[in-house]
């Protein structure tokens, strides 16, 4: 049942049918910043702003199936080619929509190709990132693929889109060094996809959950030794949902689950609490707190590092809880371990944080305003 928060907002219009062709990196149901942004707004903008977006995918499932493995890299860049060729073929397609939304960029080489050749034939290009994308990503798999992705050229994007969607205040200080047209829509939680759960039986662990994938996994080490010397003093249970699993940690009772999308809540429930610590870094500061508004969707506590938009999320003490140092993120597992009361509070207000200004319906409705906006159809006439 959808709770009142996120019914339909009285300024909600259908409108003229607007159809958006939405280029994508992956297919959908893969990559987070696509789920909690555009494949998740999909169904709101149709219902209730008869805004029409259909995906297209730049990888091949080839692609996807090895682009995060190490080595392979003569395979990785034959497919990479084909698909950057495949892209280019279909470009006329474009040419049928409304407008072209951009998550983050349209092929994985080169740059700005597609995008300047939809503006030189006049087509609406809607440009929306969630990350600092124009920061050169040094992955151990892909470290020189992403250099050849070249992401400085996300500030021309920026510079020739009609309007630019960023999830915080940090990208979108950025994306107005090139572009005046820029608009915050947050990355969001379907609230119906995330419900409330109730708190963890008592015969269970004192239960830790980090949630997120290979490429964030490395932030759960900046509190690795924290967790080994809680759980020296306590039992503990780190439950880690991920694509690939963690390095086993000291004392710690390890629970790993491979991440499938139809069952991410679920497998968040058996947590007392999630963290989502960052390094402040310029990287970091771009994050749109994804990790925490799932923890608490479900009535989790967050324990978070008080970077970026992560401040703006959660009110330390009153929705969730900060820690820095790691005598600080001690504190607060003591705190929670010991404080059914308190972790229900905490939960219970993240809860309400996300009914009030993070869900999918919202995002949606802030999308779509843009989109009628700057294409200048409302109530099928022009503003």
């Amino acid at each position: 049942m959808i709770e009142s928060h996120d019914r339909q907002s009285p300024e909600s219009t259908n409108g003229r049918p607007l159809h958006l062709l939405a280029l994508m990196l992956k297919a959908p149901g893969i990559a987070p910043n696509q789920r909690y942004r555009h494949e998740q707004w999909a169904p709101y903008l149709r219902q209730d702003h008869n805004i029409h977006l259909e995906c297209e995918a730049f990888e091949s499932a080839a692609l996807t199936a090895v682009l995060y493995e190490r080595g392979h890299a003569v395979l990785k860049a034959r497919l990479i080619l084909a698909d950057a060729l495949r892209r280019w073929k279909r470009r006329n397609r474009a040419l049928m929509f409304d407008g072209v939304v951009v998550l983050r960029q349209a092929m994985l080489i080169g740059g700005a190709w597609l995008e300047n050749w939809l503006v030189r034939r006049r087509v609406p290009l809607f440009y929306d990132f969630d990350d600092p994308v124009w920061m050169w990503n040094r992955s151990v798999a892909n470290g020189l693929f992403n250099l050849a992705s070249a992401p400085w050229k996300v500030g021309r994007i920026c510079r020739i889109a009609t309007a630019v969607t960023v999830g915080n205040d940090y990208l979108a200080t950025y994306a107005r060094r090139y572009n005046t047209n820029v608009h915050i829509v947050r990355t969001s939680i379907d609230a119906d996809r995330f419900p409330r759960y109730p708190d963890p039986t008592t015969d269970r662990p004192f239960t830790v959950v980090w949630t997120g994938s290979h490429s964030t996994l490395p932030h759960l080490d900046t509190i690795r030794g924290t967790l080994e010397r809680f759980a020296a003093k306590r039992p503990l249970c780190l439950r880690v949902i991920c694509d690939v699993p963690p390095t086993p940690f000291h004392n710690v009772r390890l629970e790993f689950i491979p991440w499938r999308p139809e069952t991410e809540a679920m497998e968040l429930s058996p947590g007392h609490v999630g963290v989502m610590p960052l390094p402040d870094s310029p990287a970091a500061r771009g994050k749109c707190g994804c990790k925490a508004l799932q923890y608490m969707a479900i009535g989790r506590p967050a324990i978070v590092s008080p970077v970026g938009i992560n401040r703006e999320i959660i009110q330390d003490g009153v929705n969730g809880l900060w820690a820095t140092t790691p005598d600080e993120w001690e504190a607060q597992f003591e705190r929670l371990a010991d404080d059914a009361e308190l972790r229900t509070r905490l939960g219970d207000a993240g809860r309400r944080t996300v009914l009030s200004g993070f869900t999918a319906r919202q995002s949606a409705a802030a999308f779509a305003r843009v989109v009628r906006g700057k294409l200048g159809w409302t109530n099928g006439a022009p503003n």
